[in-house]
């Protein structure tokens, strides 16, 4: 993909007249304008040259908006798309919404002031987002070289964390370890090694013979398996869960039955958890935290628009991979979790979980708030404000007491994320984010 020293601005509509407008009201602004009538164009351009924003109409002739919003999506992820609409047309409307990438809409006609503003913010948006990758990519590095230089895993509390990812190696031998006998799962898997075990069952790196292709497959504990509600359920959620497609999701292909087995084929990635990131530099600068709360709460509110609620937010289900992309693990198995809530022993790792996880109660995305406030806590300071280890459900269902190891800026926007009550919380993650950005950028003038 070409690169260009200016940002570069593409603009997409059919209208001939409103290419020209948008052109000459954006003249003055120090960018490259690109116009073009083509969606087919449009689509070619932004996998050839690096765009920082995109304007683009949902009705187009042969490709809508739709098409060229994923192909832009697709060739940069940190694109800033700009929905341009003068169409009636709600279910287009909310289908660009929810495929995610929209960062605000136009609606026709504009103000000139209007649209400068949004075009300028958005290209600080979009360098921002690039500085901010840049971080993660130098820590992905980083931990990398760690690893190297200090060789294997030394981790004795497996029990801790239901399901390992920290396992996923850079080329390293961690733990891992050969499956045993049992080297063929049906006639389709091959599995080459064990990458995690815990609460909910056993993760592998297997090999699909069928597309030759490396997958990650979690077989199932037994005592899910022979719950009838908890297959039920994960049932509902895996299909769900399977129809999630972001960048920042670790993709959840299929549920399978081999015997009176269940197993989860999903996406296999190389990489570190943040569980592994907190063990080896205690925590992190702001600004690296601040790049992983907005690219957690970007994955999160898409699955939420989706009607998928995560339930297990926590530090070993963060997975940044080897390229620098920060990924959720473990969509559509929180159920499981979820389903043994009212039990004696609470699965999970309970100082993730929000007071009315705990309690048993109905959950909403607001269940998500608060673990991600929890996790940001924890990355900020190097610890949660509960125990760890701690299992007094008691406490935790009280909540967080006045975090007073943040700094001044931060410290209102992860108490009100980590209320207790959550009519008091941040009522979507969108503003969870941007209230931390904000106090963030703040903290750093």
């Amino acid at each position: 993909m070409e690169t260009r020293d200016v940002p570069t601005v593409l603009v997409v509509d059919d209208e001939e007249m409103v290419l020209k407008l948008v052109e000459h009201q954006l003249s003055e602004l120090p960018y490259a304008i690109i116009p073009t009538a083509s969606s087919a164009e449009a689509i070619r351009i932004v996998r050839e040259i690096e765009i920082a924003l995109l304007l683009c109409d949902l009705r187009m002739p042969i490709y809508d908006g739709n098409a060229v919003l994923a192909a832009a999506r697709d060739a940069n992820p940190n694109i800033v798309s700009v929905l341009v609409t003068g169409t009636s047309d709600l279910q287009a409307t909310v289908k660009a919404v929810n495929e995610g990438g929209i960062w605000k809409y136009i609606a026709k006609p504009w103000k000139r002031d209007e649209l400068i503003e949004v075009v300028s913010e958005g290209v600080a948006r979009y360098k921002n987002l690039c500085r901010q990758n840049a971080l993660l990519l130098e820590l992905a590095k980083d931990i990398t070289a760690e690893h190297q230089k200090r060789g294997p895993d030394t981790i004795d509390d497996e029990e801790e964390v239901p399901f390992l990812w920290r396992a996923f190696q850079f080329g390293s031998r961690g733990k891992a370890k050969k499956p045993g006998t049992k080297k063929m799962l049906g006639t389709r898997y091959k599995l080459v090694e064990v990458i995690g075990e815990g609460g909910t069952g056993t993760v592998y790196k297997a090999e699909d013979l069928l597309l030759d292709m490396p997958v990650a497959i979690k077989v199932l504990g037994s005592k899910f398996t022979r719950d009838v509600t908890a297959v039920t359920t994960l049932k509902e959620e895996a299909r769900i869960a399977m129809q999630l497609s972001h960048r920042h999701i670790v993709r959840l292909h299929n549920l399978q039955k081999t015997g009176k087995n269940y197993f989860l084929v999903m996406e296999y990635v190389e990489g570190r958890t943040f569980r592994d990131v907190l063990r080896m530099y205690g925590k992190l600068p702001l600004e690296t935290v601040c790049q992983v709360v907005n690219v957690c709460a970007d994955a999160l509110a898409y699955a939420h628009r989706h009607g998928v609620l995560h339930k297990d937010l926590k530090p070993a289900n963060l997975l940044l991979a080897k390229d620098g992309v920060l990924k959720i693990i473990d969509f559509g198995v929180a159920c499981l979790i979820h389903a043994q809530k009212k039990s004696e022993h609470v699965m999970g790792t309970p100082v993730y979980m929000s007071p009315e996880q705990i309690s048993g109660k109905t959950l909403d995305k607001r269940t998500d708030i608060y673990s991600l406030g929890i996790i940001t806590h924890q990355l900020l300071t190097g610890h949660t404000p509960f125990p760890e280890m701690t299992m007094d459900l008691d406490l935790l269902v009280k909540g967080v007491g006045p975090l007073t190891d943040l700094p001044d800026e931060i410290r209102p926007v992860i108490e009100k994320a980590c209320e207790r009550r959550r009519a008091e919380r941040w009522q979507s993650i969108e503003e969870f984010a941007e209230a931390f950005t904000e106090a963030a950028s703040a903290k750093v003038i």
